[in-house]
């Protein structure tokens, strides 16, 4: 391997991983590179090194290379990175999808827990987590599938995660520079919601992350990107992951929008009153199964019922039965995955007394039968 091509990050680089072209690219060898464990790109050097992976195949002159076919120029290719033997079975596939949107696409099951670098920079990242969980440095969970997560860097630290070891991992990350919000989207980065809006203030100390509300419209458009490599034709790949990669920006702006406004209208709210609308919120996260009646719930945090239901939907943009079905359906699908239970078992467990009615009702949330989530 030349050492001109990836200079900035080739010392982190050894020959035991594959890289290869997922898509208008042929292997030629079994020799294979990958990123060693803990190293991490800025989103320059992230971008650079898709670019140079994808378009600089002269490696060596011999038959250890990877050689390009012929591609238009409108189709941009993809790499895949192979998990290691020794670390798990899986890949990793990015595309630089245009100047300020990669996409990294990941089915790993890594044998213990692996530590993801994410460097400092100008950025923002939304993580979809379809299945599996995310870890912070100290082991707690940050997301179990399907979850979502909004990671901004605005500073020379931007953090990190593990994804858990043991447990198969499906794992959808767009990866957005500051420009696709004011050149693309044509939104003034002193405009943007929150947290988006700090990549146009001072440098912050470290990356933040927050989680996401997965709606269905992020969560659809997030397995459609996992499934593309079997139900999109090679040739528009790239034009079909970007379009759902803007959709997905689009969600996510417009939902943090909504948020802040719902926020903004909150602080109207007597200190009192948001607090019992948390009491609320709080006491329907853990009994989304047998939830009282909304009569019942307002006695419980001492308001009116009326009120309650409005302040419900003005502090956090849901109506209590829309939190309650969120709650049930988020519960659900993690269950699907992780537990050893039926359907209809699944069903009873997050308050459905006929399993016909959770299979519509979960189809109708995520757009996909149970049946068929957990036989994935």
């Amino acid at each position: 391997m030349r050492t001109a091509l990836i200079p900035f990050r080739l010392a982190q680089i050894r020959a035991r991983k594959c890289w290869r072209a997922t898509d208008g690219y042929r292997k030629r060898t079994s020799r294979r590179y990958w990123l060693e464990e803990g190293s991490g790109l800025s989103w320059l050097d992230y971008g650079t090194a898709i670019e140079a992976l994808i378009s600089s195949a002269e490696l060596s002159r011999d038959e250890t290379q990877l050689a390009p076919l012929r591609t238009p120029a409108n189709r941009r290719a993809g790499v895949r990175e192979y998990v290691a033997p020794q670390d798990g079975d899986g890949w990793w596939d990015y595309f630089r999808l245009s100047d300020h949107l990669s996409l990294s696409i990941t089915e790993a099951a890594y044998r213990k827990d692996r530590w993801i670098s994410v460097e400092g920079g100008a950025f923002f990242k939304i993580r979809v987590l379809l299945a599996g969980r995310l870890l912070s440095r100290d082991g707690s969970t940050l997301l179990v599938g399907p979850q979502a997560q909004l990671h901004v860097c605005a500073g020379a630290r931007g953090g990190g995660y593990k994804i858990a070891g043991q447990v198969p991992t499906t794992l959808v990350v767009l990866h957005c520079g500051p420009e696709l919000l004011s050149e693309r989207l044509g939104l003034p980065l002193g405009e943007a919601p929150d947290p988006l809006r700090a990549l146009a203030g001072p440098a912050l100390a470290a990356g933040v992350s927050n989680r996401v509300s997965l709606t269905p419209e992020l969560f659809r458009a997030a397995q459609w990107i996992h499934a593309s490599r079997y139900s999109v034709l090679s040739t528009v790949r790239a034009a079909y992951l970007e379009a759902l990669s803007m959709e997905m920006v689009c969600q996510i702006v417009t939902d943090l929008s909504a948020g802040g406004s719902a926020q903004s209208c909150g602080r109207s709210l007597l200190s009192r009153d948001r607090r019992r609308v948390h009491e609320a919120r709080d006491y329907l996260s853990q009994h989304y199964a047998s939830p009282p009646t909304i009569p019942q719930l307002a006695r419980m945090v001492g308001m009116n019922q009326t009120k309650l239901k409005a302040a419900f939907k003005q502090l956090l943009n849901v109506t209590i039965y829309e939190y309650v079905l969120q709650r049930r359906m988020e519960v659900a699908a993690q269950m699907l995955v992780e537990a050893e239970l039926s359907v209809a078992e699944i069903a009873y467990r997050v308050g459905y007394d006929y399993p016909a009615n959770f299979s519509c009702a979960f189809k109708r949330y995520y757009g996909r039968l149970p049946r068929d989530w957990k036989h994935e």
